[in-house]
């Protein structure tokens, strides 16, 4: 019980506060229905002209944003142009893009399982596509095939997610021979 108390005494101040507005002026009260909508946002209102097929295409330089989390901006609550249903960039060891080649979606690991999709990697080290993919409902194991088909890497483990740049960000690059 004196826990209780305790706990209800500390925040007994802090209610008070949030209700008052801590001494704020009206001119530092923001309204919240004022701040700038950004992508995500469930208000975010996304033009359906943006809805069309958009899939990387070996060696172009259409993309942009290397490392970036594509799908931030390429999702239903997003200003991206297509609806991405995986997306990322390969880097080389030496640390920029990896330029072609192939990201595979496959249903078992190290390039065995049936072939779902194939997505080239293009001239700036991204692959993206808004062909469907059966995630969250399956798995999938991503399997990378340099362009002259003797560099391969792949992910040792499935995922239900194909924002791939959310995890592999600077720390954790996805890397191709």
């Amino acid at each position: 019980m004196v826990i209780l108390r305790t706990a209800t005494s500390l925040l007994a101040p802090l209610l008070v506060c949030a209700l008052a507005g801590c001494g704020a002026s009206d001119e530092e009260m923001e309204d919240p229905s004022d701040a700038e909508i950004l992508p995500g946002d469930p208000r975010f209102e996304r033009d359906p002209a943006l809805d069309v097929d958009n899939i990387s295409v070996a060696a172009e330089k259409r993309s942009h944003n290397m490392g970036q989390n594509c799908i931030g901006c390429h999702q239903p609550h997003g200003p991206g142009k297509g609806l991405f249903t995986a997306a990322g960039t390969v880097y080389a060891p030496s640390g920029t893009p990896a330029i072609g080649g192939t990201v595979e979606f496959r249903t078992a690991g190290e390039g065995e399982g049936d072939l779902v999709l194939s997505v080239a990697i293009d001239g700036n080290g991204n692959f993206f596509t808004t062909e469907p993919l059966p995630f969250p409902d399956q798995a999938l194991f991503f399997f990378l095939r340099s362009q002259d088909g003797e560099g391969t890497n792949d992910m040792p483990f499935p995922t239900i997610s194909g924002a791939c740049n959310l995890c592999h960000n600077e720390q954790r690059r996805i890397l191709l021979d």
